[in-house]
């Protein structure tokens, strides 16, 4: 099924998952040109001369691959359920593999982004940082905490049909409350603290850990938001499984 929701975004394209690897490099363009070249941005710790713009290119990139990947499963996550109406009310089906469809193909997209991400860091630094092998790391972080809102919403948003719209809304400020454009390290003081109860904040720093080589966040900050990414798998599950009831009846 994830194959299948990966294969009808394009099909019948003309350049077909080539655009999967298109989109988000235009996406990079753009915003590299406006917030450096328009707003004469510049990312701290760059080096002075021609890498200065690859630099700032590949730090913003990072930290639009993990807020792609979030709002796009929480965006989709709320009609998962309610577009499948025959697997609720007609068949046997484990439903909560529903949200895992919505999170698997996302990934997929993550993934090539990835790709294009190290490809960026070979061509500036002629190596890639050793942080990477803890990639697996920022996953245990992530994924929780991503399941858990999937499965939520993914509940919710058959009773509540309005939920993929308020999500929809919220993820468009929630670009600009996330340190993509800018390092927490740029924030006044009072405000670096308050920006860590955003969910996509300590993972997009510790992107720039794994694959740009940025100083690593504080261990105790990493195993609070493990703890928290955990309670949050949990919280979606139960919530799924005690609404589950009266899928069939309201679809």
């Amino acid at each position: 099924m994830t194959q299948r929701e990966i294969l009808q975004r394009y099909r019948g394209s003309w350049l077909g998952m080539g655009w999967s690897v298109i989109t988000p490099v235009m996406m990079l363009a753009v915003y590299t040109f406006v917030f450096q070249s328009v707003f004469q941005a510049r990312w701290p710790g760059a080096v002075a001369g021609d890498s200065d713009g690859l630099h700032f290119a590949l730090n913003l990139f990072a930290g639009l691959i993990f807020f792609t990947f979030f709002t796009d499963v929480l965006t989709r996550a709320p009609g998962v359920i309610a577009a499948q109406p025959n697997l609720v009310k007609k068949v046997v089906f484990p439903l909560h593999l529903l949200p895992w469809i919505a999170i698997l193909s996302a990934s997929f997209q993550a993934l090539i982004s990835l790709v294009v991400l190290l490809v960026g860091v070979f061509l500036m630094t002629g190596t890639l940082p050793d942080n990477v092998l803890f990639f697996p790391l920022l996953l245990v972080l992530f994924m929780p905490l991503l399941l858990g809102l999937a499965l939520g919403l993914s509940a919710l948003g058959v009773y509540f049909t309005d939920a993929q719209h308020i999500v929809t809304i919220l993820t468009a400020p929630l670009m600009f409350l996330s340190p993509i454009f800018y390092p927490v390290s740029m924030l006044p003081e009072w405000a670096q603290e308050w920006i860590y109860l955003n969910p996509l904040t300590l993972i997009i720093e510790l992107s720039r850990t794994v694959f740009l080589g940025s100083p690593w966040p504080d261990t105790p900050v990493l195993v609070l938001y493990g703890v928290i990414s955990l309670a949050v798998a949990l919280a979606g599950g139960i919530l799924f499984y005690k609404l589950r009831r009266g899928f069939s009846d309201v679809l």
